[in-house]
């Protein structure tokens, strides 16, 4: 009876409710204000899409054809046409060739599994020549279909021309070719399109140049990071970190028992390991149940314990990966990014001169053969430079110095003196003047004094020694690009004689948290370009440099990969460093006396080896955007300047 009565009370008072709401919300209609927009928002469409095709000489007219090489076909006589954007606006057009019989069952038509074709942009002839068949198509009215030969942006009245080269591929046989037929046209599709944010002659590089091989490959599609640059590591997979490390395991540790895990989670910004378990018995009796296992440390200290108690195994900077055990040691990949996916992408950023793209990750596209030595694209600064870090200083003199055949923890660092690769960066470490590419007077009472390039440093000395005996003949190749030895102090530094100053850098990457490293060479505290340094160039730079070489910024390294958080097993700038460390262009502090340069060690971007230590002398480079050349930019097929 009384739970009847409660549910008689409760839907009263919930109809009351609702009536009081009704009226609160009648009432409410009265009190609201109207406050208009003044203009209109207007969207007017564009009133311009207009592109000529213009035939330029007369269609490939072969009679008689047979199976000929890739070589021989590029040889032949082109067609060529011209290709106008009639508008002042961005178009981006398709150039295709549409296969008449594509759709023909006879017997008499030559099908397109046999046909190859070469499309080049302007004189220099495309090195990559594909059967029709393999590549994409698009629609091009409601029945027919197109090749897509080639994709590109074309800005307002801009015109550019291209040779089209058709034959039979060689390996076609007598049943798949003899007396036929194939027909087909070019077909130009034109869309509307917003300009794109990339570097200078970008969108027009001429096929067989630097520039235009970047551009072209199907893997460089211009995207977002999966992490952030500075306050991250570029992502990867325990398969992407290719170092391993052999640890011992004394006899003491061999006696006690193991912690370790059968796989791992994110644990807030670290790792968390998942199925943690001690070892059945102790590490003599046990060690080959650990492969294949991950572990909380490095060292044997860090992951045994005397009793069979299992150790802490959260909130981990890294984990470790075991390949290989025995009774005396375990061998192990470190793993320092915790996104378990493999990043590996151009992205784009602003730069001195526009919009840079920057490769980041474990990127395998990027190798270049130059000067008979390897190097990587870092990335496409904003005028269209090509700027490449050494990968192989080739000492043996390999035929391919980017094959992973050749290797090793030194190759990657300039050999300046017999089999030297170490260097301090200055020979001094006590004034603020040290920091300094090129610096003034040390003890001196003022900014400008101090920081005047007047004197080279002791990295600058080795790197110009290195160029004088390996790229002298080469200069011509090279472009005058900024080198960015940022010098401005933070706000509470005066950077001169032994006050205690942190430069920019330190400022942009010292912390993980509020790290934003930037592509813009920052202006010195005088609004000058004490920082960026150039040979000839002094609209952008300072023109001091002798010769057009210079060394990776900290700031590049964070777009990488790197971060001062924690080391990057597996990013492409740890390639063929090993456990090596090798110095940077960025003034980070001058504290307690001694004055510091970042530098990287392992992936992680450091600073505590003052600059008087040495670390290793590794050369950076820009190709000029036009120089010509073949490959894919891959290890064992390298981009190779012509």
């Amino acid at each position: 009876m009384n739970n009847q009565k409660n549910k008689k009370l409760l839907v009263v008072y919930s109809s009351l409710l609702a009536i009081v709401i009704t009226v609160i919300g009648i009432t409410y209609a009265y009190f609201r204000l109207f406050k208009t927009q003044q203009n209109q928002n207007e969207i007017t469409t564009r009133n311009c899409l207009d592109t000529s095709l213009t035939e330029n000489s007369a269609e490939v007219n072969m009679t008689d054809a047979f199976p000929i090489s890739d070589i021989e076909g590029t040889k032949l006589t082109p067609y060529t046409f011209t290709v106008t954007n009639n508008c002042d606006s961005y178009v981006k057009i398709y150039i295709t060739l549409k296969s008449i019989y594509k759709n023909d069952s006879s017997s008499t038509y030559l099908k397109d599994d046999f046909i190859k074709a070469n499309l080049s942009q302007g004189d220099v002839i495309n090195s990559i020549s594909t059967k029709l068949s393999t590549l994409t198509s698009t629609k091009l009215d409601s029945s027919d279909e197109g090749y897509i030969l080639k994709t590109l942006n074309l800005k307002g009245n801009q015109t550019l021309t291209f040779n089209l080269r058709l034959w039979m591929d060689q390996d076609t046989t007598i049943e798949e070719g003899l007396n036929k037929i194939w027909q087909g046209k070019i077909v130009i599709v034109v869309a509307p399109t917003l300009p794109n944010a990339v570097p200078e002659g970008w969108d027009e590089a001429a096929d067989g140049t630097i520039l235009a091989s970047i551009r072209d490959d199907e893997d460089n599609h211009i995207q977002k990071t999966l992490t952030v640059p500075g306050k991250e590591i570029s992502a990867h997979t325990v398969d992407d970190v290719k170092v391993s490390t052999t640890a011992t395991v004394s006899t003491t540790y061999q006696k006690y028992y193991w912690t370790y895990g059968t796989g791992w989670e994110q644990d807030e910004s670290g790792f968390k390991l998942t199925g943690v378990s001690v070892t059945a018995d102790p590490y003599s009796s046990s060690y080959s149940n650990l492969k294949g296992k991950y572990l909380i440390a490095k060292t044997a200290y860090g992951n045994s314990s005397s009793t069979a108690t299992a150790k802490k195994a959260i909130n981990l900077s890294a984990i470790y990966y075991v390949t290989d055990t025995s009774t005396s040691n375990f061998t192990y990949k470190t793993i320092t990014s915790n996104k378990n996916s493999t990043e590996d992408v151009l992205a784009s950023t602003k730069d001195d001169y526009g919009t840079s793209l920057y490769f980041r990750g474990s990127v395998d596209n990027n190798y270049v053969e130059f000067a008979n030595k390897c190097w990587r694209i870092v990335r496409v600064t904003g005028n269209g430079a090509i700027k490449l870090i050494l990968h192989n200083d080739n000492v043996n003199k390999n035929a391919n110095p980017c094959s992973t055949s050749n290797n090793s923890d030194t190759a990657a660092f300039a050999h300046y003196s017999g089999s030297t690769y170490n260097t301090a960066f200055n020979s001094s470490n006590d004034d603020n003047a040290y920091v300094g590419f090129m610096y003034g007077t040390a003890s001196s009472s003022s900014y400008a004094n101090t920081h005047k390039n007047t004197n080279k440093s002791q990295i600058l000395t080795n790197l110009e020694t290195w160029y004088k005996n390996n790229l002298n003949n080469y200069e011509d190749y090279l472009e005058d690009v900024i080198w960015c030895n940022d010098k401005k102090t933070s706000s509470d530094g005066i950077g001169y004689g032994t006050s205690s100053t942190d430069y920019f850098a330190f400022n942009r990457l010292g912390n993980q948290l509020t790290a934003e490293p930037s592509l813009i060479c920052q202006p010195d505290n005088d609004g000058g370009n004490l920082s960026k340094f150039t040979t000839e160039d002094t609209t952008n730079g300072n023109g001091a440099l002798t010769y057009k070489i210079g060394l990776l910024t900290a700031d590049e390294a964070a777009f990488a990969g790197a971060s001062s958080a924690g080391n990057n097993a597996a990013y492409y700038l740890q390639e063929n460093t090993g456990s090596n460390s090798f110095w940077t262009l960025s003034p980070y502090t001058y504290s307690y006396g001694y004055a510091y340069v970042a530098y990287l060690a392992t992936g992680k971007i450091e600073y505590s080896s003052k600059v008087n230590n040495t670390n290793a002398l590794r050369p950076v480079i820009a190709l000029k955007p036009a120089v010509n050349v073949t490959g894919k930019g891959t290890s064992e097929n390298p981009y190779i300047i012509n």
